[in-house]
Order: C-alpha cells, then structure tokens, then sequence
C-alpha cells in the first residue's frame, strides 16, 4: 500500500470516528447540561422554601433563583394568560 492509499485510509477512519465521538460528545453534554440545569432549579427552589420555613437566605441559593426567575415568571404568565 503506497503513502497516498494510507492517508486516504487513514482520513477515512478517522472521519467515522469523529462523527461518533462528536455523537457521544453530545450525549454526555446533553446530560451534564440536565444535570447542572437541575441543580440550578433545586437551588431556586430552596431559595423560595428558605422564606417558608424561616432560615436564613444562602446567596448561592438566591443567585440561582434570580437567574431562572424570567423563566418561571414566562412561563406562569403564559400560563395564566391561556387560563383566562
């Protein structure tokens, strides 16, 4: 096999390789993103039961709310205008 068949070779295998690398990337992405997304909600989430229950607000806790807060108050509004 001369040099010019081997790099086509070569070039070849490593295209099906990166598509699923780029295929498993992905995947794994997808749950690290659900993954922190869930947190960040959890910490909104505490963060509103804090005042329930009286104890002291912790500012992680308050940073996340305050980052997801237009996307509930979004989606409550869209809610609540298709409820009237």
């Amino acid at each position: 096999m001369n040099k010019a068949k081997l790099v086509e070779l070569a070039d070849e295998v490593l295209t099906n390789v990166d598509a699923k690398l780029e295929t498993k990337l992905r995947e794994e992405l997808e749950k690290e993103l659900c993954e922190r997304l869930s947190t960040i909600f959890s910490h909104a989430k505490y963060h509103l039961n804090s005042f329930s229950y009286g104890n002291e607000n912790n500012k992680d806790f308050k940073k996340s709310y305050d980052s997801v807060k237009p996307i509930i108050d979004e989606a409550i509004d869209k809610l609540l205008g298709e409820i009237k």
